[in-house]
């Protein structure tokens, strides 16, 4: 009798994660789809608690498994924009991979805040810096993830901008949430550890983004 109601105990949950990992596919192909945001708390919760499951089914299916931290990123940079526009560009930090920058970069690297740009010009990421700097934002280029997470404790930031591949972004912005820090997350156009590519005005917009508190 216990064996029995234990094996349609298993039957029900495993009827309800199936039906789970469906609804949460469904939801996130629908917004990416259409790039209409539904039940943004709700799809992120299920993401986060599902995430390798959905990313593995995915992956089963033959479907770029980069759709969940797509959908993910696109959700918190909807969530995060009025707090992220609020702050002031004094308390925003931009944080850069060291994989868009030239092979050719002089710059060295700190072990408090990472690659120090020398605005040589043989990458964008020197003219990132004139605006950075122009703006009163603080830039920082990171060699690594958990050297971003170094970086991050030594800036404190009020507001980021980061920019990274989708996984980094997913894992990257779940962490500023959780440190309460609004994100907003611009992804590389493409992949690789050298020489990758972004849309350098979409950082620049992101950057720029501001609204005036009402009082």
């Amino acid at each position: 009798m216990i064996i029995e109601t234990l094996g349609k105990v298993v039957i029900i949950f495993a009827i309800a994660f199936a039906v789970l990992l469906a609804l949460t596919l469904f939801l996130c192909f629908f917004i990416f789809r259409t790039k209409k945001i539904i039940f943004p708390n709700f799809v992120l919760f299920i993401i986060s608690l599902l995430y390798e499951p959905l990313r593995r089914l995915l992956s089963f299916f033959r479907v770029d498994p980069t759709l969940i931290d797509r959908v993910s990123v696109e959700i918190r940079n909807a969530l995060n924009y009025l707090d992220f526009a609020a702050t002031s560009m004094e308390e925003r930090v931009l944080l850069l991979p060291q994989c868009i920058r030239s092979m050719e970069c002089p710059a060295k690297l700190s072990s408090v805040d990472g690659i120090h740009c020398m605005e040589c010009g043989k990458c964008a990421i020197a003219e990132l810096s004139a605006i950075s700097k122009e703006l009163g934002i603080r830039m920082y280029i990171s060699p690594g993830g958990t050297f971003t997470g170094r970086i991050f404790m030594h800036s404190r930031p009020k507001a980021v901008v980061g920019v990274a591949c989708y996984p980094n972004l997913y894992e990257g912005m779940l962490n500023a949430k959780l440190m309460g820090v609004p994100a907003q997350g611009v992804p590389l156009t493409t992949l690789g550890c050298v020489n990758t590519t972004v849309d350098y005005e979409e950082i620049i917009n992101k950057c720029k983004m501001q609204i005036t508190k009402s009082k």
